[in-house]
Protein backbone atom coordinates (compact mmCIF):
# COMPACT_ATOMS: atom_id res chain seq x y z
CA UNK A 1 0.00 0.00 0.00
CA UNK A 2 0.83 3.63 -0.76
CA UNK A 3 2.34 5.60 2.11
CA UNK A 4 4.74 8.00 1.81
CA UNK A 5 4.16 10.87 4.51
CA UNK A 6 6.35 10.12 6.86
CA UNK A 7 9.24 10.22 4.35
CA UNK A 8 8.02 13.35 2.91
CA UNK A 9 8.29 14.95 6.52
CA UNK A 10 11.43 13.86 6.74
CA UNK A 11 13.08 14.47 3.07
CA UNK A 12 11.64 18.08 3.90
CA UNK A 13 13.41 18.26 7.53
CA UNK A 14 16.74 16.81 5.89
CA UNK A 15 16.34 19.39 2.95
CA UNK A 16 15.85 22.50 5.52
CA UNK A 17 18.67 21.04 7.88
CA UNK A 18 21.01 20.37 5.18
CA UNK A 19 21.77 23.92 4.95
CA UNK A 20 21.96 25.11 8.31
CA UNK A 21 25.94 24.80 8.46
CA UNK A 22 25.97 26.99 5.74
CA UNK A 23 24.20 29.60 7.04
CA UNK A 24 26.10 29.93 10.30
CA UNK A 25 29.17 28.80 8.44
CA UNK A 26 30.32 32.66 8.52
CA UNK A 27 29.94 32.83 12.49
CA UNK A 28 31.94 30.06 12.84
CA UNK A 29 34.50 31.69 10.06
CA UNK A 30 34.36 34.70 11.84
CA UNK A 31 34.80 32.91 15.73
CA UNK A 32 37.63 30.68 13.89
CA UNK A 33 39.94 33.50 12.89
CA UNK A 34 39.29 35.72 16.16
CA UNK A 35 40.72 32.08 17.99
CA UNK A 36 43.51 31.88 15.78
CA UNK A 37 44.50 35.31 16.33
CA UNK A 38 44.57 35.01 20.27
CA UNK A 39 46.45 31.39 19.79
CA UNK A 40 49.04 33.37 18.11
CA UNK A 41 49.35 36.05 20.63
CA UNK A 42 49.94 33.76 22.55
CA UNK A 43 52.34 31.55 20.91
CA UNK A 44 53.85 34.44 20.44
CA UNK A 45 54.35 35.55 23.97
CA UNK A 46 55.69 31.73 24.99
CA UNK A 47 58.23 32.15 22.53
CA UNK A 48 59.09 36.48 23.77
CA UNK A 49 59.78 34.25 26.86
CA UNK A 50 62.31 31.35 26.56
CA UNK A 51 59.88 28.75 24.70
CA UNK A 52 61.24 29.64 21.03
CA UNK A 53 64.43 27.59 21.66
CA UNK A 54 61.86 24.21 21.72
CA UNK A 55 61.57 24.85 17.83
CA UNK A 56 59.56 21.41 18.10
CA UNK A 57 56.65 22.70 20.52
CA UNK A 58 56.77 25.95 17.87
CA UNK A 59 55.81 23.26 14.95
CA UNK A 60 53.53 21.55 16.88
CA UNK A 61 51.54 24.44 17.68
CA UNK A 62 51.15 25.36 13.86
CA UNK A 63 50.23 22.27 12.92
CA UNK A 64 47.39 22.07 15.01
CA UNK A 65 46.28 24.96 14.40
CA UNK A 66 46.66 24.28 10.69
CA UNK A 67 45.08 20.96 10.61
CA UNK A 68 41.93 22.36 13.07
CA UNK A 69 41.61 25.07 10.61
CA UNK A 70 41.22 22.50 7.79
CA UNK A 71 38.62 20.57 9.98
CA UNK A 72 36.52 23.31 10.28
CA UNK A 73 36.41 24.56 6.81
CA UNK A 74 35.63 20.93 5.70
CA UNK A 75 33.27 19.58 8.24
CA UNK A 76 30.05 19.38 6.46
CA UNK A 77 32.18 16.90 4.01
CA UNK A 78 34.11 15.06 7.06
CA UNK A 79 30.60 14.53 8.55
CA UNK A 80 28.63 12.92 5.28
CA UNK A 81 31.35 10.94 4.35
CA UNK A 82 31.60 9.21 7.70
CA UNK A 83 28.09 8.50 7.91
CA UNK A 84 27.44 6.91 4.64
CA UNK A 85 30.84 4.77 6.07
CA UNK A 86 29.15 4.20 8.67
CA UNK A 87 25.50 3.13 7.57
CA UNK A 88 26.87 1.14 4.52
CA UNK A 89 29.18 -0.77 6.95
CA UNK A 90 25.58 -1.66 8.63
CA UNK A 91 23.92 -2.35 6.15
CA UNK A 92 26.80 -4.92 4.37
CA UNK A 93 26.84 -6.50 7.60
CA UNK A 94 23.05 -6.96 7.79
CA UNK A 95 23.05 -8.74 4.57
CA UNK A 96 21.50 -5.60 2.49
CA UNK A 97 23.01 -3.73 -0.74
CA UNK A 98 24.71 -0.63 0.76
CA UNK A 99 22.08 1.38 -0.46
CA UNK A 100 21.53 4.26 2.26
CA UNK A 101 18.22 4.75 0.77
CA UNK A 102 16.63 2.08 3.03
CA UNK A 103 16.93 4.37 5.99
CA UNK A 104 15.90 7.57 4.34
CA UNK A 105 12.71 6.07 3.75
CA UNK A 106 10.77 5.22 6.78
CA UNK A 107 7.02 5.13 5.30
CA UNK A 108 8.23 1.85 3.55
CA UNK A 109 7.89 0.30 7.23
CA UNK A 110 4.62 1.62 7.91
CA UNK A 111 3.28 0.84 4.51
CA UNK A 112 4.20 -2.94 5.30
CA UNK A 113 2.33 -2.73 8.37
CA UNK A 114 -0.51 -1.62 6.35
CA UNK A 115 0.00 -4.61 3.94
CA UNK A 116 -0.01 -6.78 6.70
CA UNK A 117 -3.20 -5.37 8.38
CA UNK A 118 -4.99 -5.31 5.30
CA UNK A 119 -7.20 -8.67 6.00
CA UNK A 120 -7.56 -7.62 9.81
CA UNK A 121 -9.78 -4.47 8.34
CA UNK A 122 -11.11 -6.78 6.17
CA UNK A 123 -12.49 -9.21 8.81
CA UNK A 124 -13.26 -6.33 11.27
CA UNK A 125 -15.60 -5.01 8.48
CA UNK A 126 -17.51 -8.14 8.22
CA UNK A 127 -17.44 -8.72 11.77
CA UNK A 128 -21.14 -7.37 12.77
CA UNK A 129 -22.54 -5.78 16.68
CA UNK A 130 -23.29 -9.09 17.91
CA UNK A 131 -19.77 -10.59 17.69
CA UNK A 132 -18.59 -8.11 20.39
CA UNK A 133 -15.84 -10.58 21.70
CA UNK A 134 -14.55 -10.60 18.02
CA UNK A 135 -14.81 -7.58 17.63
CA UNK A 136 -12.55 -6.22 20.91
CA UNK A 137 -9.84 -9.36 20.00
CA UNK A 138 -8.96 -8.92 16.61
CA UNK A 139 -9.67 -5.12 17.01
CA UNK A 140 -6.68 -5.11 19.19
CA UNK A 141 -4.78 -7.37 17.59
CA UNK A 142 -4.93 -4.69 14.55
CA UNK A 143 -4.28 -1.92 16.66
CA UNK A 144 -1.01 -3.45 18.26
CA UNK A 145 0.52 -4.91 15.15
CA UNK A 146 0.10 -1.57 13.70
CA UNK A 147 1.35 0.12 16.05
CA UNK A 148 4.47 -1.79 16.20
CA UNK A 149 4.89 -1.10 12.14
CA UNK A 150 4.40 2.49 13.01
CA UNK A 151 7.27 2.55 16.29
CA UNK A 152 9.62 1.34 13.88
CA UNK A 153 9.24 3.95 11.38
CA UNK A 154 8.91 6.60 13.71
CA UNK A 155 12.44 5.15 15.17
CA UNK A 156 14.13 5.52 12.30
CA UNK A 157 12.52 9.00 11.01
CA UNK A 158 13.61 10.21 14.96
CA UNK A 159 17.32 8.54 14.25
CA UNK A 160 17.97 10.24 10.79
CA UNK A 161 16.55 13.63 11.99
CA UNK A 162 18.73 13.54 15.29
CA UNK A 163 21.85 13.35 13.30
CA UNK A 164 20.93 16.13 10.56
CA UNK A 165 19.93 18.10 14.05
CA UNK A 166 23.69 17.30 15.20
CA UNK A 167 25.67 18.23 12.29
CA UNK A 168 23.62 21.09 11.42
CA UNK A 169 24.89 22.53 14.87
CA UNK A 170 28.33 20.90 16.02
CA UNK A 171 29.81 23.02 13.34
CA UNK A 172 29.88 26.19 15.20
CA UNK A 173 31.68 24.76 18.34
CA UNK A 174 34.07 23.40 16.16
CA UNK A 175 36.89 26.67 16.37
CA UNK A 176 36.65 26.22 20.30
CA UNK A 177 39.24 23.18 19.85
CA UNK A 178 41.96 25.63 19.02
CA UNK A 179 42.46 26.38 22.33
CA UNK A 180 43.20 24.45 25.60
CA UNK A 181 40.67 25.32 28.05
CA UNK A 182 37.63 25.47 25.57
CA UNK A 183 38.47 22.46 23.37
CA UNK A 184 36.18 20.75 25.46
CA UNK A 185 33.24 22.31 23.84
CA UNK A 186 34.77 20.82 20.52
CA UNK A 187 34.92 17.07 21.55
CA UNK A 188 31.72 16.68 22.61
CA UNK A 189 30.24 18.16 19.25
CA UNK A 190 32.30 15.55 17.26
CA UNK A 191 31.35 13.17 20.19
CA UNK A 192 27.47 14.07 19.46
CA UNK A 193 27.90 13.59 15.90
CA UNK A 194 30.12 10.43 16.02
CA UNK A 195 27.66 8.90 18.26
CA UNK A 196 24.89 9.76 16.08
CA UNK A 197 26.46 8.65 12.99
CA UNK A 198 26.93 5.02 15.13
CA UNK A 199 23.55 4.70 16.07
CA UNK A 200 22.60 5.37 12.36
CA UNK A 201 25.09 2.59 11.67
CA UNK A 202 23.33 -0.20 14.27
CA UNK A 203 20.10 1.02 12.97
CA UNK A 204 21.08 0.43 9.41
CA UNK A 205 22.02 -2.76 10.95
CA UNK A 206 18.93 -4.23 12.41
CA UNK A 207 16.58 -2.71 9.45
CA UNK A 208 18.61 -4.89 6.72
CA UNK A 209 18.08 -7.88 8.65
CA UNK A 210 14.57 -7.31 9.34
CA UNK A 211 13.36 -5.41 6.31
CA UNK A 212 13.01 -8.78 4.21
CA UNK A 213 11.38 -10.27 7.31
CA UNK A 214 8.51 -7.36 7.46
CA UNK A 215 7.80 -7.19 3.39
CA UNK A 216 7.03 -11.06 3.83
CA UNK A 217 4.15 -10.82 7.24
CA UNK A 218 1.30 -11.41 6.00
CA UNK A 219 -1.75 -13.91 7.29
CA UNK A 220 -2.53 -16.64 5.33
CA UNK A 221 -6.52 -15.99 4.52
CA UNK A 222 -9.61 -14.14 5.15
CA UNK A 223 -10.24 -16.77 7.71
CA UNK A 224 -7.77 -15.33 10.72
CA UNK A 225 -7.44 -17.73 13.68
CA UNK A 226 -6.38 -16.45 16.89
CA UNK A 227 -3.08 -18.17 17.12
CA UNK A 228 -2.25 -16.56 13.89
CA UNK A 229 -3.13 -13.18 15.09
CA UNK A 230 -0.91 -13.45 18.26
CA UNK A 231 1.94 -15.35 16.30
CA UNK A 232 2.04 -12.53 13.61
CA UNK A 233 1.60 -9.88 17.20
CA UNK A 234 4.51 -11.71 18.89
CA UNK A 235 6.93 -11.26 15.96
CA UNK A 236 6.60 -7.73 14.70
CA UNK A 237 6.89 -6.78 18.83
CA UNK A 238 9.86 -8.33 18.90
CA UNK A 239 11.15 -6.69 16.03
CA UNK A 240 9.97 -3.44 17.14
CA UNK A 241 12.01 -4.19 20.37
CA UNK A 242 14.86 -4.72 18.67
CA UNK A 243 14.44 -1.28 16.48
CA UNK A 244 13.88 0.50 19.54
CA UNK A 245 16.69 -0.73 21.31
CA UNK A 246 19.38 0.32 18.75
CA UNK A 247 20.10 3.49 19.94
CA UNK A 248 21.18 2.00 23.36
CA UNK A 249 22.87 -1.13 21.30
CA UNK A 250 24.80 2.31 19.32
CA UNK A 251 25.64 3.46 23.50
CA UNK A 252 26.86 -0.08 24.30
CA UNK A 253 28.86 -0.34 21.61
CA UNK A 254 30.54 2.73 22.21
CA UNK A 255 30.68 1.91 26.27
CA UNK A 256 31.81 -1.77 25.59
CA UNK A 257 28.86 -2.54 27.55
CA UNK A 258 25.66 -5.24 26.74
CA UNK A 259 22.22 -3.56 26.59
CA UNK A 260 20.02 -6.57 25.52
CA UNK A 261 18.08 -8.15 27.26
CA UNK A 262 14.20 -9.01 28.77
CA UNK A 263 15.35 -7.18 31.92
CA UNK A 264 15.47 -3.91 29.96
CA UNK A 265 12.23 -4.72 28.35
CA UNK A 266 10.24 -5.01 31.75
CA UNK A 267 12.70 -2.01 33.59
CA UNK A 268 10.21 0.70 32.79
CA UNK A 269 7.32 -1.33 34.76
CA UNK A 270 8.97 -2.45 37.50
CA UNK A 271 10.35 0.90 38.56
CA UNK A 272 7.61 2.81 39.76
CA UNK A 273 6.59 -0.43 41.65
CA UNK A 274 10.12 -0.24 43.05
CA UNK A 275 9.70 3.48 44.30
CA UNK A 276 6.60 2.92 45.39
CA UNK A 277 7.67 -0.32 47.71
CA UNK A 278 10.83 2.00 48.82
CA UNK A 279 8.29 4.93 49.95
CA UNK A 280 6.23 2.30 51.84
CA UNK A 281 9.61 1.19 53.75
CA UNK A 282 10.89 4.85 54.54
CA UNK A 283 7.00 6.00 55.65
CA UNK A 284 7.26 2.42 57.91
CA UNK A 285 10.59 3.26 59.62
CA UNK A 286 9.30 6.83 60.19
CA UNK A 287 6.29 5.42 62.03
CA UNK A 288 8.80 3.73 63.82
CA UNK A 289 10.39 6.03 65.42
CA UNK A 290 7.39 8.27 65.92
CA UNK A 291 6.60 5.19 68.23
CA UNK A 292 9.56 4.56 69.84
CA UNK A 293 9.52 8.76 70.69
CA UNK A 294 6.51 8.42 72.17
CA UNK A 295 6.79 5.77 74.38
CA UNK A 296 10.71 7.23 75.58
CA UNK A 297 8.50 10.43 76.91
CA UNK A 298 5.80 8.15 78.98
CA UNK A 299 8.38 6.40 80.92
CA UNK A 300 7.85 7.44 84.90
CA UNK A 301 10.90 9.27 85.85
CA UNK A 302 12.44 7.35 88.80
CA UNK A 303 12.89 9.23 92.04
CA UNK A 304 16.48 9.53 94.06
CA UNK A 305 18.08 5.97 94.39
CA UNK A 306 18.49 6.24 98.66
CA UNK A 307 15.25 7.74 99.50
CA UNK A 308 13.48 5.22 100.98
CA UNK A 309 16.61 3.27 102.04
CA UNK A 310 16.92 6.25 104.33
CA UNK A 311 13.66 6.24 105.84
CA UNK A 312 13.71 2.62 106.48
CA UNK A 313 17.15 3.32 108.49
CA UNK A 314 15.43 6.05 110.20
CA UNK A 315 12.33 3.67 111.33
CA UNK A 316 14.59 2.33 113.95
CA UNK A 317 15.95 -0.57 113.71
CA UNK A 318 13.53 -2.59 110.94
CA UNK A 319 15.97 -3.73 108.62
CA UNK A 320 13.73 -6.12 107.10
CA UNK A 321 11.55 -3.09 106.21
CA UNK A 322 14.84 -0.97 104.77
CA UNK A 323 15.51 -4.20 102.69
CA UNK A 324 11.83 -4.20 101.59
CA UNK A 325 12.24 -0.93 100.52
CA UNK A 326 15.35 -1.15 98.82
CA UNK A 327 13.33 -3.90 96.66
CA UNK A 328 10.86 -1.94 96.16
CA UNK A 329 12.88 0.78 94.54
CA UNK A 330 14.18 -1.91 92.13
CA UNK A 331 10.83 -3.15 91.40
CA UNK A 332 9.90 0.54 90.01
CA UNK A 333 12.87 0.11 87.33
CA UNK A 334 15.58 2.72 88.60
CA UNK A 335 18.96 0.62 89.61
CA UNK A 336 20.69 3.23 91.89
CA UNK A 337 23.83 1.74 90.45
CA UNK A 338 23.09 2.33 86.97
CA UNK A 339 22.04 6.10 87.69
CA UNK A 340 24.83 7.04 90.02
CA UNK A 341 27.03 5.46 87.21
CA UNK A 342 25.63 7.44 84.23
CA UNK A 343 26.03 10.40 86.31
CA UNK A 344 29.72 10.55 86.89
CA UNK A 345 29.40 8.65 90.50
CA UNK A 346 30.35 5.52 91.31
CA UNK A 347 28.59 4.50 94.93
CA UNK A 348 30.70 2.59 97.17
CA UNK A 349 29.77 -1.39 97.88
CA UNK A 350 29.25 -0.28 102.06
CA UNK A 351 27.05 2.61 100.63
CA UNK A 352 23.63 0.65 100.94
CA UNK A 353 24.81 -1.74 104.08
CA UNK A 354 26.05 0.35 106.74
CA UNK A 355 23.47 1.53 109.35
CA UNK A 356 22.43 5.04 110.14
CA UNK A 357 24.42 7.02 112.57
CA UNK A 358 23.09 6.40 116.20
CA UNK A 359 21.05 2.85 115.26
Amino acid sequence: MQFNSLTLTLQNFIAALSGGYSQIQSAATSLLSILIGIEIVLLGLWTALGGGDNVVGVFKRILHIGAWVWIVQNYPTLSKDLVDSLVKAGLLAGGGTGDVSLLMDPSRLAGYGLDATQPLTQKLADLGMTDISDLIVFGFGYLAILACFLIMAINVFLAVLEYYVFVALAGIFLPFGLLEPTKFLAEKAIGAVVSASVKLMVLGLVTAIIDPVLSNIHFAGPQITLNELWSVFLTVCALMFLCWKAPSLAGSLLGGSPHLGIDHAVQAVTTPIAAGLAAGTVAGRALERVAATRAAAAMPQSGPPGGSGGSAGSGGGATPAGGSAGSGSDASGADPSLVLSSMGKSPGPSAAASPAPGA
